[in-house]
């Protein structure tokens, strides 16, 4: 009678196999008793360092370790007592993105969309900087295909 040898069967065999190379590969440290570990406690000044525990109800919130300075924006951050601080993170959250808007230029409209806007509008202001078009006039736009 012949018998098939499953491709579960062979797996199996192979893990059995690896596992006892594996075993027999680990090698017994011993640490001899005569080594003594000193534990000494370490009384240097700590590193200064600004920990940020994230973005709660609003408020940045984190801890000052050492003699540090934390600047957010153009304020600087004191801690209270332990070194802890909560401050308004609007500072920290704010986007800002310049945009250079070619001389005479007066209406702009995205790549992907259909309308065009006023440059300085607030949809306009919207567009992504690299998604812009620009036209000099509404009528410039209109013959691109944009309409208001």
């Amino acid at each position: 009678m012949q018998r098939k040898i499953s491709y579960q069967m062979l797996g199996t065999a192979l893990l059995l196999f690896i596992q006892g190379y594996l075993v027999g590969r680990i090698v017994d440290v011993r640490i001899s008793p005569s080594r003594s570990i000193d534990i000494v406690v370490d009384d240097r000044m700590p590193v200064p360092t600004v920990q940020i525990d994230g973005i709660r109800n609003g408020y940045l919130g984190g801890e000052l370790i050492g003699e540090v300075r934390f600047f957010l924006a153009d304020t600087q951050v004191f801690a209270g007592s332990g070194g802890v601080f909560h401050v308004l993170a609007d500072d920290f959250l704010r986007n800002e993105v310049r945009v250079i808007v070619p001389a005479g230029m007066q209406y702009v409209a995205s790549r992907n969309g259909k309308k065009y806007y006023p440059v300085f509008s607030a949809a306009g202001e919207r567009i992504v900087p690299k998604n812009r078009v620009y036209f000099r006039t509404a009528a410039e736009a209109q013959r691109a295909g944009y309409v208001p």
